[in-house]
C-alpha cells in the first residue's frame, strides 16, 4: 500500500470500516485500552 502523505497531513485518516468496527466493539463492553490496541488507533480518535 504506496499512500503518499502531504506536509500538512499529520496522521493517516482511518478508513470508515475502522471506525465503525472500532465504536461497535467499545460498546459492545470491551474496555477502551483494549480497542485502542487492536484497532491501533489513538484514544482521541475513539472518543471522537
Amino acid at each position: 500500500m504506496n499512500t503518499i502523505i502531504s506536509k500538512n497531513q499529520r496522521y493517516l485518516p482511518h478508513t470508515l470500516d475502522t471506525r465503525y468496527h472500532a465504536v461497535k466493539t467499545y460498546r459492545s463492553g470491551y474496555s477502551i485500552a483494549f480497542v485502542i490496541r487492536r484497532y491501533k488507533i489513538s484514544k482521541a480518535s475513539l472518543m471522537r
